[in-house]
């Protein structure tokens, strides 16, 4: 019995100590663009059987485990920052970059936080490509106006991006000349994502196939040029669910002491 108790209790110590490192990557990227919070579920372990006041018998509990981790997928708070490149969605959508300019990986990303690289494309804070809405999974954005043709040309005077993603360049005469439109992807299930690190994920396979589109279509949302998406961790919640779970960390840790105590006694009882 003592055994069993202090099993269980190990159980409970693990599951505590992941769920107090998942607070703290919440509490650690509060002011990460684009984060999106992450919220335990629990769930009970079980192992055998035991007798009820029934005629039932019903599994005996072992302790608990985590059962998995949902994100919210809520919009985080307007960061204004007054450039024309930072981007933010209003909705459900997510940008799609390349790793490579002719070909890599796909990523989707929350984050915003574009400018325009020494060869004229729309890149991320990782310098990867960010990807038009043409045909297949799109193409990488050249923002420079090539109009006067002989090298990778020229940039422009002014650009803008209004809420679609249209994005459109001021020339040196004052003209403004469609560029590209953004493309906006959308997943049935984003809890399906996989996170890569750097504020990219990958969708896994229960994210579904991605709805490549545009902002202002469907669920994708729209676009607020000239900010960025804030993280949407609250940080009172965090710090309860921290108080919370350390505390329970304590009494697991006390139910292993207790079980030891009791070991002991009975250990005790043996002639020696």
């Amino acid at each position: 019995m003592a055994a069993n108790m202090m099993y269980t209790a190990i159980a409970g110590l693990n599951t505590f100590s992941d769920a107090l490192s998942i607070v703290s990557d919440n509490i650690a990227n509060s002011n990460t663009t684009g984060w999106k919070s992450n919220t335990v579920d629990f769930g009970d372990l079980v192992s055998g059987l035991m007798p009820t006041a029934d005629v039932n018998i019903t599994a005996q509990g072992v302790g608990s485990q985590i059962l998995g981790v949902t994100s919210d997928w809520s919009t985080g708070n307007e960061v204004q920052t007054g450039t024309w490149s930072d981007l933010m969605i209003q909705g459900n959508g997510f940008f799609a970059v390349q790793e490579g300019l002719t070909s890599g990986p796909v990523y989707y990303t929350r984050d915003g936080s574009f400018q325009i690289n020494s060869a004229g494309y729309l890149t991320d804070e990782n310098g990867y490509y960010v990807l038009d809405n043409s045909s297949g999974t799109g193409k990488p954005i050249q923002c420079y106006d090539t109009s006067g043709g002989g090298g990778g040309g020229v940039p422009y005077a002014s650009y803008g991006i209004d809420q679609y993603g249209n994005l459109t360049g001021t020339n040196s005469k004052g003209v403004v000349v469609p560029i590209k439109t953004l493309q906006i992807a959308t997943f049935n299930n984003p809890n399906g994502l996989v996170r890569e690190g750097a504020n990219v994920y990958t969708p896994g396979a229960s994210a579904g196939t991605a709805a490549n589109g545009t902002a202002g279509s469907g669920q994708a949302g729209t676009i607020i040029a000239g900010a960025l998406e804030g993280s949407n961790v609250d940080l009172t919640q965090q710090m309860v669910n921290l108080i919370t779970y350390q505390a329970d960390y304590q009494a697991n840790s006390k139910s292993i002491a207790t079980g030891s105590t009791l070991l002991q006694t009975v250990v005790g009882l043996i002639p020696g």
